[in-house]
């Protein structure tokens, strides 16, 4: 399974990569530290199984990076995972309409994060 991660903090990414390894099959992580790096190397990917997009990072945000996400048609069905400190109803909402799939929030535990993964990807 190939995951790609858009997130401006290490820290996120490094707590990321070590719930991964709770998952049964193997996992590629390919990470990105914004939006506009994000783009960038999705250019040049076509096989992306699941997507973990932080909404607030620098450049391009991950509410825009979605949105050109969704418009690549190699991508157009893949499950996207806002993860995010901002879950207020109204918040909730666009997201879902901005194309996300399912909405993690931050801080999270790693059993809160196995269990959305599973969700968008049906992994035991």
């Amino acid at each position: 399974m190939r995951i790609f991660l858009a997130e401006d903090n290490e820290d996120n990414y490094l707590i990321v990569k070590s719930n991964l390894k709770k998952v049964e099959e193997p996992v590629e992580l390919l990470w990105a530290q914004d939006g506009e790096i994000g783009i960038e190397m999705l250019e040049h990917e076509d096989d992306i199984d699941l997507f973990l997009v932080d909404i607030e990072m620098p450049k391009i945000g991950g509410l825009d990076l979605t949105v050109w996400i969704r418009e690549q048609q190699r991508f157009a069905d893949k499950p996207i995972i806002a993860v995010t400190a901002s879950v207020f109803a109204e918040m909730k909402k666009m997201y879902l309409e901005k194309g996300f799939n399912f909405i993690l929030e931050k801080p999270f535990s790693r059993k809160e994060f196995l269990e959305i993964l599973q969700k968008a990807m049906n992994v035991s």
